[in-house]
């Protein structure tokens, strides 16, 4: 297993439980919207390097394709 692949269990692991906590649903459910999500697809893609981000970042996000229904860079 790359280094890349075990960032990445890491950071959907913690994700995953951050789902079900914020939405109150099971873990399939959980795995489902992440594993469904834009957000996934770029975390697999090395180019995008965000599998070296934190898992908070990552989940924020996630939490913003679902609120967008994209993947958006929100100005701060």
């Amino acid at each position: 297993m790359s280094k890349k692949e075990i960032l990445v269990e890491y950071i959907v692991s913690d994700i995953i439980s951050y789902i079900m906590a914020d939405k109150k649903i099971s873990i399939t459910q959980a795995m489902q919207k992440l594993y469904t999500s834009e957000t996934f697809k770029k975390l697999n893609d090395i180019e995008t390097g965000l599998y070296l981000e934190s898992p908070v970042y990552v989940y924020d996000i996630f939490k913003t394709e679902n609120e967008y229904g994209k993947v958006v860079q929100l100005e701060v």
